[in-house]
């Protein structure tokens, strides 16, 4: 049986393309998107201000621009803190 990833309840952005996200189930985990940089739909990303326009929906991390993650991305690649 698959067990499904917590939906995200808040994160906040943080230097170097770091985001500190909570989940529902009180974990916090440290998520770099830097390797995502590189692909053309996190284009707008690089602009730092752009970075910082975060906002959760659907459980996940948005960002103003349109983009985003799965949270099951943010919780099984996000680092334990």
């Amino acid at each position: 049986m698959n067990e499904i990833s917590p939906n995200v309840s808040s994160a906040i952005t943080h230097e170097n393309y770091v985001l500190i996200i909570t989940f529902e189930n009180g974990e916090v985990r440290t998520f770099d998107m830097k390797p995502y940089l590189k692909y053309e739909v996190f284009e707008e990303l690089k602009n730092i201000e752009e970075f910082r326009k975060i906002h959760i929906d659907f459980g996940t991390v948005c960002w103003e621009s349109g983009e985003g993650l799965s949270n099951d991305t943010f919780y099984i690649e996000g680092v334990n803190t």
